[in-house]
């Protein structure tokens, strides 16, 4: 009798199976062996890091289901941060509260995280361009930058720089990268 993790990872080499059903079929052809030996033998392979087994992505056919799929809840993640963000810092106290390190809290995700994210996303839609730790580091980089000409910008009109306008503002610049980043990453996956 043939080994069964050997036969496994032939039968996965030599005739690729769509899913995991379809590989247990086709051991079971091969060999005689219950269901619950086949399944254990292919979760020891895959601890093993012999066998990857990967979710089966379902096609978004179109930008309505794309937007209510699992892939676009950064999207609605970053949307909610910023909402909280403009709500805490036009709302709340600015000091004496506990309501107040709320306020500074979103603020500073606001200043220092969510712009330089939604252009990370924005020129690096696809999840494979770079890994977690790198977009996380571009994104308070260029968050630093983003904030920083806001201001810039800001002083040279004939609003200034003030609290209200720097949250307008960034808001605005959020909302709009991250609408940018969703649709890139929508013609990403196309």
């Amino acid at each position: 009798m043939k080994s069964l993790d050997k036969v496994i990872l032939k039968i996965v080499e030599t005739k690729a199976p769509k899913n995991v059903r379809e590989l247990v079929q086709l051991v079971q052809e091969e060999v005689d062996a219950n269901l619950e030996d086949i399944t254990g033998e292919i979760k020891d392979l895959q601890q093993e890091g012999l066998l990857v087994l990967e979710e089966p992505m379902t096609p978004t056919t179109n930008f309505s289901d794309f937007l209510s799929s699992r892939k676009s809840l950064w999207f609605w993640v970053t949307i909610c941060l910023a909402l909280f963000a403009f709500i805490s810092i036009s709302f709340f106290p600015e000091t004496g509260t506990p309501l107040s390190y709320l306020r500074y809290a979103f603020g500073f995700v606001l200043a220092v995280f969510l712009p330089g994210y939604c252009l990370t996303e924005t020129l690096f839609p696809r999840k494979d361009s770079m890994d977690d730790i790198e977009r996380f580091t571009f994104s308070v980089g260029l968050s630093f930058a983003v904030t920083a000409l806001v201001g810039l910008f800001l002083g040279f009109t004939p609003f200034g720089l003030t609290l209200t306008t720097a949250l307008l503002t960034l808001g605005s610049i959020v909302i709009v990268l991250a609408i940018a980043a969703l649709n890139r990453k929508y013609k990403a996956e196309e």
